[in-house]
């Protein structure tokens, strides 16, 4: 039995042996795992070609968009939460009609551009910023247009930006504190003005309002009723004219209608009609009341 036994383990040795040196059984794996690869790799080459080919690529990234929708909001990435940041006087309701996204509506889907565009049409929106923060929550960041004047027209007023932009909803009582501009393009000039006439902030605590003329320069008002001309260039240098003269002479106190700076070497000054006559017809010394 020994024998027999020692027998079969050498003849098993001599085919193992016989296999290595001519690398049957390895050369066998070898070409089994190319063919796999080659398949493989010829499925991940051929498959999309063919989709593309018989047209039906379209339909299949269709539905898997779908079922890629479909899994995110079963993983809970929907809109539960909307932030708002940067709201004061933009009406919230129409803020939220304007976002165009209801909680429960997948967050994937939301296209934050369109959002931003419809948010900056609303009369306050000076612009806006619409993110999405993972897994379920929109912010928004508004920065709201600043009052700077009331633009008279013939139906009333209109509250109106740096911009020119004509603000809505609001209530006019809120802003009759504003000065006044007049003039068909008044409010597309008026923020050039205002930031020259708010350089002197002495000033332009006395100004009520401006008058744009022939759509080239202002007339400006002041509160006690004198009206200052403005030149159509370098009206910030006609400006500090005007308070170095007050400075000197005081004219903003005295009995004056018109201060024309329109020449920037002179300055003309209309009386009121009280002054303007006294000046005329002067007292008579020694007559008795």
């Amino acid at each position: 039995m020994r024998a027999l036994g020692t027998l079969e383990e050498q003849a098993r040795e001599r085919r193992e042996k016989l296999q290595q040196q001519h690398g049957v059984g390895a050369n066998l794996k070898k070409l089994v795992r190319v063919f796999w690869w080659s398949s493989l790799t010829a499925l991940l080459i051929a498959g999309p070609f063919a989709l593309w080919y018989t047209g039906k690529a379209e339909k299949w990234y269709a539905v898997a968009e779908v079922e890629a929708i479909r899994l995110s909001a079963e993983f809970g990435m929907t809109v539960k939460n909307i932030e708002v940041r940067g709201r004061e006087k933009t009406d919230p309701e129409a803020l939220l009609a304007a976002i165009g996204q209801k909680p429960g509506t997948p967050i994937v889907t939301f296209d934050v551009d369109a959002a931003r565009e419809r948010i900056e049409q609303l009369s306050w929106v000076r612009n806006a910023i619409v993110e999405r923060r993972l897994p379920n929550t929109l912010i928004v960041s508004i920065t709201e247009r600043q009052p700077v004047a009331l633009w008279q027209t013939d139906t009333g007023h209109v509250v109106i930006d740096a911009d020119g932009a004509q603000l809505q909803n609001y209530e006019l009582g809120d802003y009759l504190d504003l000065p006044v501009v007049v003039g068909a393009d008044a409010p597309e000039h008026a923020s050039e003005m205002l930031t020259t006439l708010k350089s002197i902030p002495r000033l332009f605590d006395m100004v009520s309002g401006a008058q744009r003329i022939g759509n080239r320069r202002w007339n400006i008002q002041l509160a006690n009723g004198m009206f200052i001309r403005l030149p159509e260039e370098n009206i910030d240098k006609a400006w500090a004219r005007l308070d170095q003269l007050d400075q000197e002479h005081h004219i903003l106190s005295r009995d004056v209608l018109i201060v024309d700076l329109r020449l920037p070497d002179r300055t003309f000054v209309r009386l009121t009609p009280g002054a303007a006559e006294q000046r005329r017809n002067p007292p008579k010394k020694g007559n008795a009341a």
